[in-house]
């Protein structure tokens, strides 16, 4: 290889980050809250908990405005734009920080100077998300997906031995979301529901939660229910439980588009239960994600 073609560390990560970048971007373009959560659990995806670990240590949530993502981002840039004069740290920053620091100075002048507004908000939010859950962690994402892409179907690497795989069980779950009355004009009691009509209930969502049928019989019992939802005005809030035959990748997920994304994506749901609950109550949703 010529000498002068061997990109320099910090031109590497400058790459991955504009990757990283144009992967989530349409995702989270439209988002207003939760975007640097949604970073950090899209790059971790499958492990949640690795993803709910790193959040709950620097406090990050997926109710997060954007301004209060931004802040995050600041202060961690911040990191890589102090000089330690410290000899014993000199090799740290020349080895570790100042590639670092030339990646995200020149992501953001060469392609982020091409984002306006919103977008170059969002394309710092993404470059911190990189940093938090590590660099090997990135590149492991991307070739996931190139992985992904190749075989066109996300298959998983068969098993050393003969034996045929074993046929998967369906597991039902039930689907908890509190929405306003006015996204739930069509949403009957005992019917079924389509796989899109209950992504829109879930971009509506105050509250929302995926657990297992007995749980969410218990959470009925702790609701405090108001009067017939027919006669409540567009601004009270709805509990819907929408029972779905196969979601076993969806139980406990905490992030809406992660919800979402594990929908059965050929099947449909049964709305089970309607209930109007009482102005401003709380009761019942103590293990529930709030938006």
């Amino acid at each position: 290889m010529n000498p002068q073609s061997k990109k320099s560390v910090g031109q590497n990560i400058e790459k991955l980050y504009e990757e990283i970048f144009n992967e989530f971007y349409d995702r989270i373009k439209s988002q207003k809250k939760g975007v640097l959560s949604t970073v950090i659990y899209g790059i971790l995806e499958p492990d949640n908990l690795e993803a709910q670990k790193i959040c709950n240590f620097l406090n990050v949530e997926n109710y997060t405005s954007l301004e209060d993502d931004l802040l995050i981002s600041s202060d961690l840039i911040g990191l890589f734009f102090i000089s330690n004069p410290n000899e014993k740290n000199q090799w740290i920053n020349a080895k570790i920080f100042q590639p670092v620091k030339e990646g995200l100075k020149n992501a953001r002048k060469n392609f982020g100077s091409n984002l306006e507004g919103n977008d170059m908000k969002l394309f710092q939010i993404v470059v911190i998300g990189c940093l938090i859950v590590g660099t090997v962690v990135c590149i492991n994402y991307l070739q996931k997906l190139k992985k992904e892409r190749e075989v066109g179907n996300n298959s998983k690497i068969q098993p050393l031995d003969s034996s045929p795989p074993r046929k998967k069980v369906a597991v039902p779950v039930a689907l908890c979301l509190v929405v306003p009355a006015s996204v739930v004009e069509n949403v009957r009691e005992n019917f079924p529901i389509a796989v899109s009509d209950i992504e829109k209930l879930i971009d509506n969502s105050l509250y929302f939660l995926c657990t297992t049928p007995q749980d969410a019989d218990a959470t009925w019992d702790l609701l405090d229910k108001d009067e017939d939802i027919i006669t409540v005005s567009e601004q009270r809030e709805i509990y819907v439980r929408i029972n779905i035959a196969d979601g076993e990748d969806m139980i406990g997920k905490k992030v809406p588009y992660i919800l979402k994304r594990n929908l059965p994506s050929n099947g449909q749901g049964i709305v089970t239960q309607l209930a109007c609950l009482k102005y401003l109550s709380v009761s019942g949703l103590e293990n529930f994600n709030r938006i």
